[in-house]
């Protein structure tokens, strides 16, 4: 095995590719892809006003960290319509709870209900912000090492599928900004004007996609994708010091948090009737654990 060899073809890796400005970006994917889920699943199983207003500080920290604040302000402004709409839907088709604010029509709005729904949209909101980061850190060369060996096909649809989204935007607006040029402005003018103009840029559009795709189609043929030989990866990933002391870190916490959640711990009462608040003295050791998983990127 050429060890030298190796090292030297990652420092190349290392010198072509974008430098990391974190240490959190350094570490293996399977580490940083395991930080994801944990993060996720404490959004989703911490239940508590308190538990989830200083998740959501956290990972806006950390995101602005990774220098992600355009993304970060526009899914907070994406998401106060969100959250509004989750506070009146849920109390609208959930009756449930002991304290009525309103009663009209047979539908009883409950402050249990408000206070759900205010919970659920914040943990969304949550999610949301945890997979800005996601795209910040793993990026598509991680994502297919960490699953391509596992299910091949299914990675590369995934990937695929994943980069098709902001790819068509980006393209809908280079589209548009040449297209103004030629007097096709789809902000001006009367409402069938822009519809018009709106189908002139989506039929040149999906020409230019479906053009793309089959170039995408004939690169992977020539790259041998329907050869069924095994795929290999451009880099390789090895474990060092740093991701086994990120390991040791946060995992005996994830353990001890996920069974204090299963005790009832960071839950907080609301059906049938609201509960407290307040957390109690294993509620806020819990509370520094959570606090110490969610900011272990910024510890680094």
């Amino acid at each position: 095995m050429d060890v030298h060899g190796d090292e030297r073809r990652s420092r190349l890796d290392r010198s072509i590719g974008k430098k990391p400005h974190l240490v959190f970006e350094q570490l293996n994917p399977w580490v940083t892809f395991t930080y994801y889920v944990v993060t996720i699943a404490c959004s989703m199983i911490f239940i508590q006003p308190i538990f989830l207003l200083v998740e959501l500080l956290l990972i806006l920290a950390v995101n602005f960290m990774s220098k992600s604040n355009k993304q970060v302000w526009g899914v907070l402004e994406g998401s106060l319509f969100m959250m509004a709409f989750i506070m009146i839907l849920n109390p609208l088709i959930n009756n449930r709870g002991a304290h009525v604010i309103w009663s009209f029509g047979g539908t009883v709005i409950t402050v249990e209900a408000v206070v759900y729904g205010f919970m659920m949209a914040v943990s969304l909101i949550i999610v949301l912000l945890i997979f800005i980061f996601y795209n910040k850190i793993l990026t598509s060369q991680k994502f297919m090492y960490l699953f391509s060996r596992i299910s091949p096909k299914l990675t590369l649809l995934t990937m695929i599928t994943l980069r098709f989204v902001p790819l068509f935007i980006r393209r809908f607006k280079n589209i548009t900004q040449v297209q103004s040029l030629r007097g096709i402005d789809v902000s001006q003018g009367s409402a069938r004007k822009r519809s018009i103009g709106v189908m002139k840029l989506m039929e040149v559009l999906l020409v230019s996609s479906f053009n793309n795709a089959l170039q995408t189609a004939d690169s992977m043929s020539a790259r041998g994708f329907s050869s069924g030989a095994k795929r290999s990866s451009y880099q390789r990933y090895r474990f060092t010091s740093q991701d086994v002391f990120s390991l040791c870190w946060y995992l005996p916490l994830t353990i001890f948090c996920f069974y204090m959640a299963s005790k009832g711990v960071g839950r907080m009462v609301v059906y049938p009737s609201l509960g407290t608040a307040g957390l109690s003295g294993m509620g806020i050791v819990v509370l520094v654990g959570a606090i110490l998983l969610y900011s272990f990127p910024i510890i680094l």
